[in-house]
Parts: structure tokens; C-alpha cells; sequence
């Protein structure tokens, strides 16, 4: 086969515009610091890293769903220790007072210092976050408990995901926690009514019901400790999750910077040297004026 000089020439060129392109890749690479910069680079490679960058993503997502849910659990948490330490101030009351040594003077004067620990309790029960009352279930815009200890949530629950199949309850209604089993609320409002009527027998009464009290507060409190123990066990896996996917991301789409150097250095010899070949080779050819 007889080979011409323009058929001589066009594969200079091409070796040139090979060079060149191998050269604007590396430096594409050497600016960017990434492997694969658009998806013709590494088709495969591509889409394994956009999964990657995907699942780091809804990991990112969840890890903030984790900080809702641990807020709003730890304030729970912090209005049961409140309320828990309502309910053991009343209770040191009714003690007192039960005991017969106690006069109707010192009950009245008793009377007002539960009527404070019931409006103290009932702040509590209506502890409002980030704008939002934590025991009204999902009308979080509503209060939940009146002065008469009367219920205006719902029994609705706020749930969210903090991890692929992993769903918390963020609350409880407050009707649950306050007035399912003991309320609350009437206890404390006739432990009120049996120190303002110096009823010796009432106040007695109402001490094995402050226990009732104490003890359904403590089962919340192990409700809600749970919870908060899942959502912190959650926090730790996706953080690790986080840092493994991120290195694999790291392997996947970031260059090798020495190596990068290393070959961006050879490529630039090359490419001088094939346009110096060229020159040489067809000093008589197209390649005098194609530069």
C-alpha cells in the first residue's frame, strides 16, 4: 500500500490532536482534583458515584431528622424530671399535712403552695419548642391543657424517619402522659380542695395517689428514654455510614494528584515531542501551516 503525504500528514495530525487532548484532560483532572468530570469520562464509574452522592444525601437528611427528633425527646424528657419533681414537692405536702399534729391553718397556708405547684405542673405539661406545644399530638399549634386541666390536643403522634425503614414517634399526646391512668391534673386539684377544707381523711387519700402519679410519670420517662436511646443509636450509625460512604466517594471520583503531576509532565513532553517529529518529518507538508 503506497503511502502518500497526505495520508502521512493526517496521522501526525492525529497523533498531535491525541497529545493534545491526553494534555487538556490531565490538566482538566489537575483543576478539579476529580477523576471523572462528566459522565463520558467513566460512564460506569459516573453512576456509581452519583449512587454515592445519592445515599450521602439521604443520609444527611436523616442525621437532621435525628436532631428534630432527639430535641423534641429530650425536651419531653426534661418535662417529665419537671413534672415528676411537682409531684414529689406535693407529695411532701400531703405528708405534712396528713399527720394529725398539722392544724387547718397550716393546711390553708398548704393550699396555696399546691395550687402553685398545680400551675407550675400545668406549664410544664404546656412546654411549647421552636414554636410548637410538645404535648398537644399534631396540633402542635394549640394548647394543650387549660387552666382546668382540660385536654384540647389530639391523639395524633408525630412520626419521623431517622434512618432506610427506621421511624420514630417524636411525642406523645399530652392526654396519654397526664390522664391516662391517674389525672393528674384532678389530683393535684383536690389535694388543693382537701387542704382548703382541712379534710384529714381527703389528704390522706390523695397520697397513695401521688404515687399512682410518680409511678406513671416514671413509665413515661422509660417511654421517652427509649426513644431517645433508638435516636442516638441512629445518629451514630449514620454518622459512621456518612464517613464510610464519603471515603468510598473520596476513592471513587478524587484524583491522585503526584500521579496526575507525574503524567501531566509526560504528556507535555509528548506533545512537544510529536509536534517536533511532525516538523521534522513533513517539513514540506500541510504541517508547516496547520499550527
Amino acid at each position: 500500500m503506497r503511502i502518500t503525504d497526505s495520508m502521512l500528514a493526517q496521522r501526525v495530525i492525529n497523533s498531535i490532536n491525541d497529545s493534545k487532548s491526553r494534555l487538556a484532560e490531565l490538566q482538566n483532572i489537575l483543576s478539579t482534583a476529580k477523576r471523572v468530570n462528566k459522565p463520558s469520562d467513566d460512564p460506569l464509574r459516573i453512576s456509581h458515584i452519583l449512587n454515592l452522592r445519592r445515599k450521602i444525601k439521604e443520609t444527611e437528611q436523616y442525621l437532621e431528622n435525628v436532631e428534630i427528633a432527639g430535641t423534641w425527646l429530650d425536651m419531653a424528657n426534661q418535662v417529665l424530671a419537671q413534672s415528676g419533681d411537682v409531684l414529689n414537692s406535693a407529695k411532701v405536702v400531703a405528708l405534712r399535712e396528713a399527720n394529725a399534729t398539722a392544724t387547718a391553718d397550716s393546711r390553708a397556708s398548704s393550699a396555696e403552695e399546691v395550687r402553685s405547684l398545680k400551675i407550675q405542673f400545668q406549664n410544664s405539661a404546656n412546654t411549647v419548642y421552636a414554636g410548637r406545644y410538645i404535648f398537644a399530638g399534631t396540633k402542635t399549634l394549640t394548647q394543650p391543657f387549660d387552666e382546668n386541666g382540660e385536654y384540647h390536643g389530639d391523639q395524633g403522634k408525630i412520626e419521623i424517619q431517622v434512618g432506610e425503614k427506621r421511624i420514630v414517634s417524636m411525642n406523645s399526646p399530652g392526654d396519654e402522659v397526664f390522664q391516662g391512668g391517674e389525672d393528674i391534673f384532678a389530683v393535684l386539684s383536690d389535694l388543693e380542695t382537701a387542704l382548703e377544707n382541712d379534710d384529714l381523711s381527703g389528704i390522706s387519700d390523695k397520697v397513695g395517689k401521688l404515687d399512682n402519679c410518680l409511678a406513671q410519670i416514671r413509665r413515661w420517662q422509660g417511654d421517652f428514654g427509649g426513644r431517645s436511646r433508638r435516636v442516638e443509636i441512629s445518629r451514630n450509625q449514620l454518622q459512621d455510614q456518612t464517613v464510610q460512604m464519603t471515603k468510598i466517594l473520596s476513592s471513587a471520583e478524587d484524583a491522585d494528584m503526584v500521579k496526575i503531576v507525574v503524567e501531566l509532565q509526560a504528556a507535555g513532553v509528548a506533545y512537544q515531542a510529536a509536534l517536533s517529529a511532525g516538523g521534522q518529518i513533513l517539513q514540506y507538508t500541510l504541517i508547516s501551516f496547520w499550527e
